[in-house]
């Protein structure tokens, strides 16, 4: 049986709210274990449908879960996505106030700008760099708006927008195509100490090959990537905690460093 728009309608609204008070609510797989992957697309895009009826604006794609370990972690079997809006990023350097924040986690990620649109099925990681403008060195902060990171699941990760709080994005650099983002790696530091090291294999073997993921997983919603969309790839690094006063900086090999504050 198709679930009702009203429901749909209401959970976005309660996401919604859950976040602009920082107040979590009960996991949506608990209130309704029975929603399906695409009912709880139909949140998501209900939820940025309220947000751009506010004069938000959407820029581009995040992908999430990609790597073995966080699709165990959350009980996956493939990745999942969610937007990216404007109003979510944060300047390279700038600060992020914490108590606008519920239970965040950092990322180190390798952004796409594409110069291109891409529109699947069928695409490749090599038709992902023919249509990429620049790279860019980048943060994603995720914050779960349910009450409990062990309770995250496709129902919360997707429903959710994708947990995609904020956003760092560094200086954009043009592809060098001598560069094997495989081997890409990224050094993550809070306070002056490192803390995680990653690899770009990490991110279903290459971060290209997460950009082909979306692009031929949009097709099926009948949706595609446009040129300037910014596209954040998958974490190098794992879910990294945060807490008032930290201060990070990621420095990944072949392009760039990229630092925030959250104060």
């Amino acid at each position: 049986m198709t679930t009702p728009d009203y429901v749909i309608d209401d959970l976005a609204h309660t996401l919604i709210v859950a976040e602009e008070r920082t107040m979590p609510i009960e996991p949506i797989s608990s209130r309704f274990p029975e929603l399906t992957e695409a009912d709880v697309y139909r949140v998501q895009t209900a939820l940025l449908d309220l947000k751009t009826q506010r004069g938000e604006r959407v820029i581009g794609k995040k992908v999430g879960a990609t790597s073995q370990a966080a699709m165990q972690l959350f009980g996956l079997s493939e990745p999942f996505y969610g937007s990216l809006l404007a109003a979510g990023r944060v300047p390279d350097g700038g600060t992020i106030p914490f108590a606008q924040l519920i239970h965040p986690r950092i990322e180190c990620e390798v952004a796409f700008q594409l110069g291109q649109p891409l529109r699947g099925p069928d695409i490749t990681a090599e038709d992902v760099l023919a249509a990429t403008a620049a790279l860019l060195p980048a943060f994603e902060v995720v914050d779960a708006r349910t009450t409990d990171w062990k309770l995250q699941g496709m129902h919360e990760l997707i429903a959710d927008n994708g947990l995609v709080s904020r956003y760092v994005l560094g200086e954009a650099r043009a592809l060098d195509v001598g560069l094997d983002l495989r081997n890409v790696t990224a050094a993550l530091t809070k306070n002056g100490e490192q803390v995680a090291e990653g690899q770009g294999t990490a991110v279903l073997g290459d971060p290209a090959t997460s950009v082909a993921w979306l692009v031929n997983k949009l097709a099926t919603h009948n949706r595609q990537l446009e040129a300037g969309d910014i596209i954040l790839a998958g974490s190098l690094t794992p879910l990294h905690p945060i807490q008032a006063g930290d201060q990070f900086t990621a420095t990944f090999a072949g392009i760039g460093s990229v630092a925030v504050t959250f104060e």
